[in-house]
């Protein structure tokens, strides 16, 4: 046996009788140039359902499916064992009952003669179950597919339909005002229409946002913004939420302006999204703290409240989609548990991180969310929209 491998000859010794002899998880088959069986192992039996003395001098085709003697695979494979050395082969082999078996497996050139190969070496095992557990999985994975494109299809129908009828609303409460009518009535009416049409605008950005997720159609356009004044357009943004419940909103930045590497539109949407969750689940007279610091290489901000917490159970998949705390706001449809599922999205594609921590209910949570202070290696800015051509709806 060749010892070019630096083999021991008891280790050859031992390794020919446990291919030869004693296995039959691996089949063993010696056929010559003339592609005619010259041996045959436990293994090829125990695997195949024939015996030595059934193929024993019989054409190596016999273990090849009908569609691929058809195409003389069997002859293909010897012969690029001949050019290269080694055939690496997947198929279906036959058994002696006519069932099909995937085998995996390689043919290996054993002797030569005068430069001429004289004899192989083909080595297989039965990997049906693991052809079928693919298969199965493949089968799950396109079933996953279609059921999500049909859902993003559902998503994107709902939100155009919500948006259609949203301009005329607006323009109507804008016609109404500027009537000047006086009555104190209709001026409440239409503050709470107006509150309204706000949250079903949210609503639909985050269903128009949830199929960009999903079908990996947010992008990125990046510019250089100060860091202090996009966090207080943001908490400005917020200020009439706090107001309506008192709640005390307060803030510590960097005194010295900072520049950071951004969407500016999609952070203030992160921002304003974790703020504005703050602020819902936080009780009246409650307090939120945003604190937001750099460190060497990205930017920091911690938004804390004091609100009704997140249960350890609700944790570890607050970032999932349609996934919404518990709790006294919950039945008011304050939401469709979209915006975090988005949030998370958004700060990955900036290549950053975001975490929560809650000791639980009503012991308030903690939102840190760390980006990049650079736009990362490799990402093109992409052009701003063009006013009139790109989505103009506002991103909130």
């Amino acid at each position: 046996m060749d010892n070019r491998q630096g083999w021991t000859p008891e280790q050859a010794v031992a390794f020919a009788r446990l291919m030869l002899g004693d296995t039959e998880q691996y089949g063993v088959i010696f056929y010559d140039a003339g592609l005619r069986i010259t041996g045959w192992n436990r293994g090829a039996e125990f695997l195949t359902g024939w015996a030595a003395h059934e193929v024993l001098g019989q054409p190596t085709a016999m273990l090849f499916v009908p569609e691929d003697r058809a195409r003389m695979l069997d002859v293909h494979e010897a012969n690029t064992a001949r050019v290269v050395g080694v055939a690496e082969d997947e198929r279906w082999h036959l058994r002696k009952d006519g069932s099909r078996m995937w085998s995996s497996g390689i043919s290996l050139v054993l002797g030569r003669k005068n430069g001429e190969v004289t004899d192989f070496m083909k080595i297989f095992r039965d990997v049906t179950h693991l052809r079928a557990r693919m298969k199965y999985l493949e089968n799950v994975n396109q079933e996953y597919a279609a059921e999500q494109q049909e859902k993003n299809v559902f998503i994107g129908t709902i939100a155009h339909e919500l948006r259609n009828p949203l301009f005329p609303l607006k323009t109507a409460i804008e016609l109404i005002k500027q009537m000047n009518v006086d009555n104190p009535g209709l001026g409440h009416a239409m503050k709470i229409m107006e509150r309204q049409i706000g949250f079903l605008e949210r609503m639909v950005e985050d269903l128009v946002d949830l199929t960009r997720v999903q079908t990996s159609r947010m992008h990125l356009a990046y510019e250089t913004v100060i860091m202090q004044e996009l966090l207080l357009e943001v908490l400005d943004g917020a200020q009439p939420a706090a107001a309506a419940k008192n709640i005390t909103v307060r803030h510590v930045m960097p005194p010295v302006p900072i520049n950071i590497e951004v969407d500016r539109q999609r952070l203030q949407q992160v921002m304003m999204n974790l703020l504005n969750n703050a602020i819902k689940y936080t009780p009246r007279d409650g307090h939120v703290w945003m604190t937001a610091t750099v460190d060497q290489t990205h930017f920091v901000c911690y938004l804390k409240d004091d609100g009704q917490g997140i249960g350890a159970d609700l944790l570890p998949k607050i970032f999932d989609i349609f996934t919404q705390a518990d709790g006294q706001d919950a039945h008011r449809g304050a939401g469709l548990g979209i915006g975090l599922a988005v949030v998370k999205e958004i700060v990955t594609l900036h290549q950053g991180t975001i975490e929560v921590r809650s000791e639980g209910a009503g012991m308030g949570s903690e939102f840190t969310v760390r980006i990049p202070m650079r736009r990362p290696r490799g990402s093109e800015p992409e052009p701003l929209p063009v006013p009139g051509q790109a989505d103009s709806a506002p991103r909130v």
